[in-house]
């Protein structure tokens, strides 16, 4: 097996180098030419020269942003202008609003998050500590935390078999 891949290597290597012998630094040789060929060809040019494969990187990326935003010529900004639009847009139908206004973001999310935390204590309103109240209650079991009683149901759960769950 070892010997059929190597031949093969050996074959398909003399197939993209289109010689015989393989030297040092051919690979490289070949796909520099292809590569400044196919420049060149996208530039209508007969050969590369410097600075063509930074045009054509710089017309591809302005036509796609016109692609992007629908606008025929690409100006200054355009890609900005397109991103900050859409990010916005986003915002305010997470918001549930038509349009974006500086802040929905922060009151959308301390609202949301109240919201979350009243639901998982039960109460209507939130005092500082509820959360870890409401999370002891329901590791524990216990409507009233004691000292101690997280350890005794560790030490419970390790004991008994159990993972942590009632």
């Amino acid at each position: 097996v070892r010997t059929a891949v190597i031949e093969d290597l050996k074959k398909n290597s003399r197939e993209f180098l289109n010689k015989d012998e393989y030297a040092i630094g051919d690979f490289s040789k070949e796909i520099d030419r292809r590569v400044k060929d196919e420049v060149a060809k996208m530039r209508e040019k007969d050969e590369y020269e410097l600075g063509d494969f930074s045009v054509v990187l710089d017309d591809t990326v302005k036509q796609m942003v016109c692609e992007m935003t629908g606008n025929e010529e690409y100006q200054f900004g355009d890609l900005s202008n397109e991103i900050d639009q859409r990010v916005k847009s986003s915002v305010a139908q997470f918001c549930g609003k038509d349009e974006y206004q500086v802040g929905d973001l922060s009151v959308e999310l301390a609202k949301r998050t109240k919201a979350g935390v009243l639901k998982y204590t039960g109460k209507d309103d939130y005092q500082f500590g509820d959360v870890t109240k409401q999370a002891i209650k329901n590791f524990t079991g216990k409507e009233d935390y004691q000292f101690g009683d997280v350890t005794k149901k560790l030490m419970g759960n390790l004991f008994s078999g159990k993972n942590g769950k009632n």
